[in-house]
């Protein structure tokens, strides 16, 4: 639910000066959490697979669609909000967080589903929010009459005035990240209530004690239904500033930007204050008691769009741990014309400044921000994946990624994302999410396989016809599906478990690569980020190679056409414009 991401992530992309990054391998390897190797699959429910025909993706769709994550080597799938809600925001807007959205299913049905994935040995981890509920939430509106014990459960200020006209005047200047005042008037309680995001989400008091104690007592009740861990979302927003002053001008905003849109202003009274990390650190208390009962490790995974280094607050200490990973958004950052430097310097901010015992986590794209293709070029789609999956880190896979999914064109009349209808039909556009959450592109079908309807809540991307899983699965070539494959493989080996890690920005930027190496077995990444041939003496650019390698994989369209088990010479590794591979010895 990040809406902040594009000024924070390119701040933090741009701002370190690049170094190296040179990881031994671990001298003393032993077994890893599961979330550390296991790839954690992200699912967005209203558009993994309809199984009802209102073309709505529900629960007994993923259902029915389950083997596809043992086929990929899936290990987790971390599901997106299911819980009951008006929709307002695609259920981010929680009416009742301990039930199901009748259109997704029932209780029963998500038992069945969760049973499902145990079968296969695959662990359940849920979106969780704790920032906000809906307005038709029954604690808002007992919170409104001032029934206890629920009279404290939201922010609640009185007006700083009247206007000539009578009407309540708004506390301060508070601007929500949908545009406009973050304070709405209610009736009933004759007092604004805060909403850092729609007026239709008001946010919850994480001041007080009983409400923090309601959102604990939500954990475990999913806890006891077997899910493996949270991933919890828009972390910072959770404390205001309690004297509530004016927020500042936004010295670096966009000229033609108004006062009434979220980028105006600093946001230092309201977003990442101290005390989340205090309410966090409950959170993952309660996550370890399950872990110490059973011995099965439960993970927190945060939302929280922050740049390096104060990111890594979240990950707390080992007296106080927070968060098992805050999620990286710095792939999604790197510029859209990007060179080698650019990758190296998301490596040298991650790798070279984490804390003692953190451990990493890749992701190229989510619910939130543009697919790998329509942020940069098909040529692209494997080279992030390849990164994803192969580098040292967790790593968190958008459905669809395992087929190069693009966005699709969403016109104004088909747009859902209440962000982007906020904007208006000239600036939407700007704002929207839908184009990459359209359905998931099964095969080559009406409606790519997802539904039966004659409309789909989101229409499916005209290229489906092509790009699809059943049509990958079916090819004899090298395919972006063959390849995810590929590096799922490759994934679970003691190289990647153990081996060192060499990142480098070479032949005068057009190349990024890394190696892994652990005892005398290991594999090179190169990526050529320019619209030229390049060749690469690798022997020279990184430790411990050896004279010769075998292609593990290439992406697909791979010139000069190199054949997967072939030999190489290091020294002069030949690749095609904006191609990439991954050689291994």
């Amino acid at each position: 639910m990040a809406l902040l991401p594009t000024l924070i992530l390119c701040l933090s992309i741009l701002s370190p000066s690049i170094v190296a990054v040179k990881i031994p391998q671990d001298p003393n390897p032993q077994p890893l959490s599961w979330w550390k190797e296991e790839v954690i699959y992200q699912i967005y429910p209203r558009s993994h697979q309809d199984s009802d025909g209102d073309g709505i993706g529900d629960l007994e769709g993923i259902i029915s669609r389950l083997d596809h994550f043992v086929e990929l080597g899936i290990g987790a799938v971390w599901l997106s909000p299911i819980y009951k809600s008006p929709m307002k925001d695609m259920g981010y807007d929680i009416s009742n967080f301990t039930d199901i959205e009748p259109v997704f299913g029932t209780i029963e049905t998500f038992k069945r589903m969760a049973a499902g994935l145990k079968e296969r040995g695959i662990r359940l981890v849920m979106d969780f929010v704790p920032n906000h509920s809906s307005d038709q939430h029954p604690w808002f509106n007992m919170s409104a009459q001032r029934i206890e014990p629920y009279t404290e459960y939201y922010v609640w200020k009185d007006p700083s005035g009247f206007d000539d006209e009578g009407k309540p005047i708004p506390p301060n200047n508070w601007v929500s990240l949908f545009g406009g005042s973050m304070w709405e008037y209610n009736e009933v309680r004759g007092q604004f209530y805060l909403h850092q995001f729609l007026k239709e989400q008001p946010d919850l008091n994480f001041e007080s004690r009983q409400l923090r104690n309601e959102i604990l007592a939500v954990f475990k009740i999913w806890l006891d239904y077997g899910v493996d861990g949270f991933r919890v979302d828009a972390v910072p927003h959770l404390f205001e500033d309690q004297e509530f002053p004016d927020e500042e001008e936004n010295p670096n905003r966009p000229p033609e930007i108004p006062e009434t849109d979220y980028a105006y202003w600093m946001h230092r009274h309201t977003y990442n204050l101290p005390g989340v990390f205090d309410a966090l650190a409950e959170m993952r208390q309660l996550l370890d008691i399950y872990t110490l009962s059973d011995g099965k490790e439960r993970v927190m995974m945060v939302e929280a769009t922050v740049a390096p280094p104060a990111l890594f607050e979240y990950y707390g200490t080992k007296e106080k741990p927070i968060a098992h990973f805050p999620f990286n958004f710095d792939l999604i950052g790197i510029p859209s014309g990007y060179n080698a430097e650019n990758v190296e310097r998301v490596m040298s901010l991650w790798y070279n400044n984490l804390p003692e015992g953190a451990w990493a986590n890749m992701l190229s794209s989510n619910h939130d921000n543009k697919r790998v293709p329509s942020r940069y070029t098909e040529e692209a789609i494997d080279f992030f994946n390849m990164m994803v999956l192969l580098l040292p880190a967790n790593a968190v896979s958008y459905y669809g990624e395992e087929i190069g999914m693009s966005n699709a064109n969403i016109s104004w009349e088909d747009t859902t994302d209440e962000f982007a209808c906020a904007a208006g039909p000239d600036r939407y556009h700007l704002f929207s999410r839908d184009p990459s959450r359209t359905p998931m592109q099964w095969d080559d079908s009406d409606k790519a396989g997802f539904s039966t309807a004659n409309k789909t809540w989101l229409p499916v991307h005209p290229d489906y016809v092509d790009v699809n899983v059943a049509a990958q699965k079916a090819s004899t070539g090298n395919t972006h599906l063959s390849i995810y494959k590929r590096l799922m493989q490759l994934r679970h080996t003691d190289v990647w478990r153990y081996g060192s890690l060499e990142t480098n920005s070479i032949e005068e930027n057009k190349v990024f690569g890394f190696s892994r190496i652990f005892n005398d077995k290991g594999f090179i990444v190169l990526s050529n980020t320019v619209d030229e041939a390049v060749t690469v003496n690798a022997a020279t650019q990184f430790e411990g190679i050896p004279a010769t390698a075998t292609v593990y994989v290439v992406s697909v369209g791979f010139q000069p056409e190199t054949a997967v088990g072939s030999s190489v010479s290091t020294n002069s590794i030949v690749i095609g414009p904006k191609h990439s591979i991954v050689v291994e010895f």
